[in-house]
């Protein structure tokens, strides 16, 4: 388990803002994922975690925030992404079990 750790790739995240609106921005190689943060806009949110889910297959990894400020938004995304963490971990747990990975 501890060699699984060592090898888990690190997704930088940034808290980006356009026009008044707040977005979590992911950048998986690629690809740039986009969770809203300041809107309710649920079908953007079940396409930014199809593209997390797909994602998992591909490796461990973890989302980090590169700055985390002291603004609302950035407090808000590093605790989002602490809890998005732990469930990316739990998802893939369970992936394992049904060896999908």
């Amino acid at each position: 388990m501890e060699s699984e750790e060592k090898s888990m790739e690190i997704i930088n995240a940034t808290v980006e803002s356009l026009d008044d609106k707040y977005f979590i921005k992911i950048k998986t190689g690629g690809e740039e994922i986009s969770i809203p943060m300041s809107d309710d806009k649920p079908n953007e949110v079940k396409s930014a975690f199809n593209k997390v889910i797909i994602r998992i297959k591909a490796g461990e990894f973890q989302i980090k925030l590169e700055e985390v400020g002291e603004d609302l938004f950035s407090l808000v995304a590093n605790e989002y992404l602490t809890q998005l963490n732990r469930e990316i971990q739990e998802v893939r747990n369970e992936m394992k079990q049904y060896g999908l990975v």
